[in-house]
């Protein structure tokens, strides 16, 4: 059975904000959102998950850069958007 956009796009906001319980949940959220992003070309999902990445470089203290100005911050963030 083919799942609709519609349904795809449900299972997928459902993974995220259930989050994942083992590494097979993870693959399988990575191979729907391909399928996602190749059927509709709506990215927001990578997007999101690359603004997360970077907020949590940004918030962390254990990186390079961990007295960057919250203009600064601001700034990248804005950028992905």
């Amino acid at each position: 059975m083919t799942q609709t956009v519609e349904d795809m796009r449900y299972q997928l906001e459902e993974w995220l904000a259930q989050g994942f319980t083992s590494p097979e949940d993870r693959a399988n959220y990575q191979v729907l959102k391909e399928e996602y992003e190749d059927e509709t070309f709506d990215y927001s999902f990578s997007k999101r998950e690359l603004t997360g990445q970077l907020d949590l470089i940004i918030t962390t203290r254990e990186n390079d850069f961990p007295d960057l100005e919250e203009e600064q911050a601001k700034y990248y963030r804005k950028q992905l958007n």
